[in-house]
């Protein structure tokens, strides 16, 4: 998980946000699934280009195995108000998405990477996520989510294995190689998945990232 910000809302939801938003909270819940209109290309595409194509939650990069959904932060079904409501929409995994179903705590809750500080919460050391010492937040986050599970964490390895190669490319490079090496290390790590394990990993051997 790392620190989101919201891109502009998309064109769709500027003109229909409003009327989508009373549809669907007026209507009875079995009625609800026909007045779901979040899935609309344009709001899949302003959220692809918020999140990279990562996860909001495990940061992986979903298109790579599954279909990715639509999100809401505070889910429809506690707030039906927020369904179609921009500051609550975002992108997740199949797997981050149903682990959250429809968990919800309004002060002691899962952190919410656009308004959290995610830095005083969770610390990234290699493929492990840990919760800062004393945040009950940080540890049901990593245990609600599985931001733990083993799969991911294998995935982080091969990754850091190899951004370690990178690394030790960048090392043992001079100028202006070296540069251009570096140039590419920080995109990959922004760009890539697990961008939050990166950069640790990075910052742990000095590098200007």
């Amino acid at each position: 998980m790392r620190p989101l910000t919201k891109v502009a809302k998309p064109q769709v939801l500027v003109s229909n946000e409003d009327t989508w938003t009373a549809a669907y909270a007026e209507a009875l819940p079995e009625e609800r699934p026909r007045h779901e209109r979040w899935r609309h290309a344009e709001i899949k595409a302003a959220l692809r280009e918020e999140l990279g194509g990562k996860c909001a939650y495990c940061e992986a990069l979903v298109e790579d195995v599954s279909f990715p959904h639509v999100e809401h932060i505070i889910p429809k079904s506690i707030r039906p108000d927020l369904a179609h409501r921009w500051h609550n929409l975002t992108s997740a995994c199949g797997r981050c998405n149903i682990a959250k179903g429809d968990f919800f705590h309004a002060d002691r809750g899962l952190l919410n990477p656009y308004e959290d500080d995610v830095d005083a919460h969770l610390m990234f050391l290699g493929e492990l996520i840990h919760p800062a010492l004393g945040s009950a937040r940080g540890t049901l986050t990593i245990k609600k989510l599985g931001l733990d599970r083993l799969d991911l964490v294998n995935s982080r390895g091969t990754r850091l294995t190899a951004i370690r190669d990178a690394l030790e490319a960048w090392h043992a490079a001079e100028e202006p190689l070296k540069s251009v090496l570096e140039e590419g290390l920080r995109l990959d790590a922004q760009e890539g998945e697990f961008t939050r394990s990166v950069t640790a990993y990075l910052r742990s051997f000095e590098f200007p990232i």
